[in-house]
């Protein structure tokens, strides 16, 4: 759960191209024609699934299809909508293990750019060789249709995320009713259907598709709780599941928030660290938390110029940038240089003076899961206050703040508010959380890790937003356990 950051890699790779611009038991699963159904009792039971004509859409192999589904599970009879998949087949079919299906985060990034463009890079050659990699563009997003839509920004710059008066509060409240209101007309009823219990039943439908009696699961960020639901879902369709970068759907936005923000302030103090220590950070042998503090005071009261712009830097650009260049050490030297020049005598912050506002698709997904509950302004500026005591150099721009603030006062209804995600009966699920993770902090894996009987935790030490992207050694742990290890010991 990021905005943004898991796109990088594919975003990286487009720069590159010049586009525009992170158990046991064998499955052997086949395709054909024809309808199938799922297991009686569930929803997904009542309506008939037909496997997707497969098409070539990339050069490397990747195939694409899409999936008929009910628009409303609890109405199979009634609307579909249609659901984008993407798979690259086995390289080595003769010691094919089964599907991998994958969900890179978000909510809302798309998994198709993932196979298409960079599955090199995404899935070690081990994987790839063994599974068929199916990437599910959950509901209404990516190439799934309709698209969620909105009308106007999740976020509007002249409108405050950290109110001062009551009246500020009202008028955030009142903005994101209207993004609500916008959203439900350009999305239409599918808004109401965007929760994460749907799309994992979603994800079973997929399952059937592909004729495929268990699959194997990779779970990302957000990807995290897709995974976890559909464990709970369907614990006997599970093979295998890795949930990296774990999230506890228990925590409420108040602690979704704090525990973003001590965190992220705990990595920025290593990211000051390490400027001190290497040659590639342009503002080595400064006080960065202090110049840091100072730029986000200025950006207040006037945006920073910019070259590329001439409206220039705001605060939440400059916070939301950095927070998400925080999330992948790789981009650290890039964020110190941006920072240098945004702290120069003649300022340039064009790295930040980018637009910050949610992807529709997040906004819509996140209100249903992680639905506001806040009660009123002085209950958030109760929480303003602690969110910057506990962050006082980062100040609290974290995801968890955009979005107790962001949805408050949205209209559509939580179809998934926040709650306990039990799993019993599937096959050992690895949950893997990192113990400097700005994104997704550490007690959030202990938290999911308990709420999934037979699960293994499995911690690593080092710095960023998912072991996946940042730690190799770790990474290698999750694949040789979705190729069939036992899972590593808690």
């Amino acid at each position: 759960m990021i905005i943004g950051v898991q796109g990088i890699l594919v975003r990286t790779r487009r720069l590159r191209r010049g586009l525009a611009l992170v158990l046991t038991g064998v499955v052997m699963t086949g395709g054909g024609a024809g309808a199938a159904r799922a297991a009686d009792g569930d929803p997904v039971a009542a309506f008939g699934v037909r496997a997707p004509d497969w098409r070539p859409c990339a050069e490397n192999g990747t195939e694409c299809g899409a999936l008929s589904v009910p628009l409303d599970w609890a109405k199979p009879a009634g609307a579909k909508i249609t659901v984008a998949l993407t798979r690259l087949e086995a390289a080595d079919p003769a010691h094919r293990i089964g599907s991998l299906l994958f969900n890179p985060g978000g909510p809302g990034d798309p998994a198709a750019p993932y196979l298409k463009e960079v599955a090199d890079e995404m899935f070690p050659a081990r994987l790839r060789e063994r599974f068929d990699l199916v990437g599910v563009d959950a509901r209404g997003v990516g190439d799934s249709r309709p698209a969620i839509a909105c009308e106007k920004p999740t976020l509007d710059l002249n409108v405050t995320q950290f109110p001062g008066s009551r009246a500020e509060y009202d008028r955030l409240a009142a903005y994101n009713r209207d993004v609500g209101e916008g959203c439900r007309r350009a999305t239409g009823p599918l808004i109401d259907h965007v929760d994460t219990i749907s799309a994992a039943r979603d994800f079973e439908a997929v399952r059937i598709a592909l004729g495929a009696g268990r699959i194997s699961f990779l779970g990302l960020s957000y990807g995290s709780l897709l995974g976890a639901t559909y464990a709970r879902l369907y614990p006997g369709r599970l093979r295998a599941a890795v949930l990296d970068g774990a999230v506890d759907h228990t925590v409420g936005s108040r602690r979704l928030a704090l525990d973003e923000a001590r965190a992220e302030d705990a990595v920025f103090g290593r990211f000051a660290g390490w400027c001190q220590s290497t040659q590639d950070c342009a503002l080595r042998g400064r006080d960065i938390a202090a110049e840091y503090r100072a730029l986000l005071d200025r950006a207040r009261r006037a945006p920073i110029p910019a070259a590329s712009t001439p409206s220039g830097a705001t605060a939440p650009q400059i916070a939301y940038t950095g927070y998400a260049l925080l999330a992948l050490p790789r981009n650290w030297s890039t964020l110190a240089t941006g920072l240098a020049r945004a702290i120069a005598p003649a300022p340039d912050a064009s790295l930040f003076a980018v637009p910050v506002a949610s992807e529709a698709a997040y906004r819509a997904i996140t209100c249903h899961d992680f639905p506001s509950d806040v009660r009123d302004y002085p209950d958030l500026a109760a929480r303003q206050r602690e969110i910057r005591r506990a962050a006082p150099v980062t100040q609290g721009f974290v995801e968890g703040w955009d979005v107790q603030s962001g949805c408050l006062g949205w209209p559509v209804r939580a179809a998934d508010p926040w709650g306990p995600t039990p799993v019993r009966g599937a096959a050992p699920v690895l949950v893997v959380s990192g113990r400097n993770d700005p994104a997704t902090p550490y007690s959030w894996g202990v938290g999911l890790a308990a709420q999934i009987h037979g699960s293994k935790l499995l911690s690593w030490d080092g710095v960023g937003h998912t072991a996946w992207f940042n730690d190799p050694a770790t990474q290698a742990e999750e694949v040789a356990y979705l190729l069939g290890a036992p899972p590593p010991p808690s």
